[in-house]
């Protein structure tokens, strides 16, 4: 075997998606990135839980962390717990992650924006058709784009600059991505945005929705703050 042809790296395949998985992903994502020399990782998080634990991890790292979240007074309705705030809506959860040094983006998902109102009527967008094949890998694999580019939408991330990116199946984390950071202009253009490795995803990606906790596990208890 001829070794110049390239490198083997492992793959870490979780049994299910959900929150249960959110240590072993930051700290695979952490291990990827110090062995690439990355020295900036994009967690995104709704609640800001999930960025507090990245928060934890990365201390004293020399690991710059980008939190990225919703839109201000954004809502996911009808959930297993009923209708969930997101955006960081906790000052206190807000003010601890800048404490820590993270830096945040608060915006819209540039795959959401344009087309919402038809694809709440059930007409097929091109960004359903972009959304709709990451979540073939996982949802969090579409999760970890859109948050790269939001990041560099807000400057804090450049064009072409390699990022460890992070995310999840609803909350918690459970992929982690190796990904060329892109403008969300940029996205459709050939060598703009590239996921460039997989550090960790789930095997089987799909659940159901409403999660139902079968192919979905974790302690939803710690968001029912956040719920009504």
């Amino acid at each position: 075997m001829n070794d110049s042809l390239g490198e083997s790296k492992n793959v870490f395949y979780f049994n299910t998606c959900g929150e249960i998985n959110t240590e072993k992903t930051l700290e695979l994502a952490l291990e990827r990135a110090r062995e690439l020399g990355i020295t900036k990782v994009v967690v995104a998080s709704e609640t800001g839980l999930s960025a507090l634990k990245a928060a934890d991890l990365l201390r004293d790292s020399g690991t710059d962390l980008i939190v990225v979240t919703s839109a201000a007074g954004t809502r996911i309705k009808k959930t297993i717990i009923g209708d969930l705030k997101i955006g960081i809506p906790d000052r206190k959860v807000w003010d601890r992650l800048e404490k820590s040094g993270a830096k945040i983006v608060r915006a819209t998902d540039p795959l959401y924006n344009i087309g919402a109102d038809l694809e709440h009527k059930g007409v097929p967008t091109l960004a359903t058709l972009i959304r709709t094949c990451f979540k073939m890998i996982s949802s969090g694999t579409a999760v970890c784009v859109t948050a790269a580019l939001m990041a560099t939408d807000n400057g804090l991330l450049r064009e072409g600059e390699e990022v460890v990116a992070v995310a999840g199946s609803w909350v918690g984390l459970d992929t982690a991505l190796v990904a060329q950071a892109a403008n969300s202009v940029s996205l459709l253009k050939t060598g703009s945005l590239q996921v460039r490795e997989i550090i960790c995803k789930p095997r089987n990606p799909a659940h159901s929705w409403p999660i139902n906790q079968k192919d979905w596990v974790g302690d939803l208890k710690p968001y029912m703050a956040f719920a009504k």
